[in-house]
C-alpha cells in the first residue's frame, strides 16, 4: 500500500479502527457531520410502557433507538425484535434476549423482507425511529397491508462543516443523514472515492455524485474500516 493516503470519516471511529488504518498508512480526519441523541417525549414514553405487556414486534434500525427504548421501559417487555445487523443487533442483544430476535438484515429493505412473512397481524408492530427516518421500511408495510406504528425516540441534527477535499483520497459515509449534511456544504473531486456503510447510504450518495462508491456488505464501523484497508491493499 502506498503511504500517506488521506481520508475523511463523517462519523467517529473506535480507537482500534483508527489504529488499524494508521498502521496501514492511512491518515483519517474524523469530522462528524451529524449529531444523534435520545429524545423521547412524555407521551411516547408512556406509550412505550403501555406496550410492555403486549406480544409486540419491535423494529430497530439504530442502536440509538434501542438505548432510548430500553431507558424508557419499567419492566422487561414480552416482545419479539427485528433489527439491522451490526451494532444495532449487538445493542438489542445487550438489553434484551437475543433469542427473541426474529429477523435481521443489513439495511431497512432487507430487514422488511425478512420480517414481513413472520409478522403476527393480531399483535402490535412498532417501529422505533428517529426524526429523519427514511420511508423504505414503512412503505414495505403499507404495501403489505400491515399496520405499523411509528414511535420517535431519537433525533438527528446536521452538523455540516466545509472541508478541503483536494488532497483527500476517500470519504467514509455511515448514514443518509451524513450524506445530506456533507453535501449541504461540500462537493467532491471526481477522483475521490466514497465508502458507504450499506446499500441505503450508497443510494443516497448516487443521488449526489457520480464518484466511485464502494459498499460494505455489513453495517458496522469495523467492517467499513476493514473494507477501506482491503481496497487500498488491492489498489495500491
Amino acid at each position: 500500500m502506498k503511504n500517506n493516503i488521506d481520508i475523511i470519516s463523517t462519523a467517529s471511529l473506535p480507537v482500534e479502527c483508527l489504529q488499524q488504518l494508521q498502521q496501514q498508512g492511512i491518515n483519517v480526519d474524523v469530522i462528524p457531520f451529524i449529531k444523534t441523541y435520545e429524545s423521547v417525549s412524555v407521551a411516547n414514553s408512556q406509550r412505550i410502557r403501555s406496550l410492555e405487556k403486549y406480544k409486540a414486534t419491535a423494529i430497530f434500525t439504530s442502536a440509538h433507538g434501542v438505548e432510548a427504548v430500553a431507558g424508557s421501559l419499567l419492566h422487561p417487555p414480552a416482545w419479539k425484535f427485528a433489527c439491522i445487523n451490526g451494532n444495532t443487533k449487538k445493542t438489542v442483544a445487550h438489553y434484551f434476549d437475543e433469542e427473541d430476535i426474529i429477523a435481521e438484515g443489513p439495511d431497512a429493505a432487507s430487514l422488511a423482507d425478512e420480517l414481513l412473512p413472520k409478522i403476527d397481524r393480531d399483535a402490535p408492530v412498532i417501529f422505533f425511529c428517529g426524526n429523519r427516518r427514511l420511508d423504505i421500511l414503512p412503505q414495505r408495510f403499507r404495501d403489505a397491508g400491515i399496520k405499523l406504528e411509528e414511535i420517535e425516540v431519537y433525533k438527528t441534527d446536521y452538523t455540516p462543516e466545509k472541508v478541503n477535499d483536494k488532497s483527500v483520497s476517500a470519504v467514509l459515509f455511515f448514514s443518509t443523514s451524513a450524506v445530506d449534511s456533507f453535501f449541504s456544504l461540500n462537493t467532491l473531486n471526481a477522483e475521490t472515492i466514497c465508502f458507504a456503510i450499506g446499500n441505503t447510504t450508497a443510494a443516497a450518495l448516487k443521488e449526489k455524485v457520480q464518484n466511485k462508491i464502494v459498499i460494505s456488505d455489513q453495517p458496522g464501523k469495523k467492517e467499513l474500516t476493514e473494507l477501506v484497508i482491503k481496497y487500498y491493499n488491492e489498489h495500491s
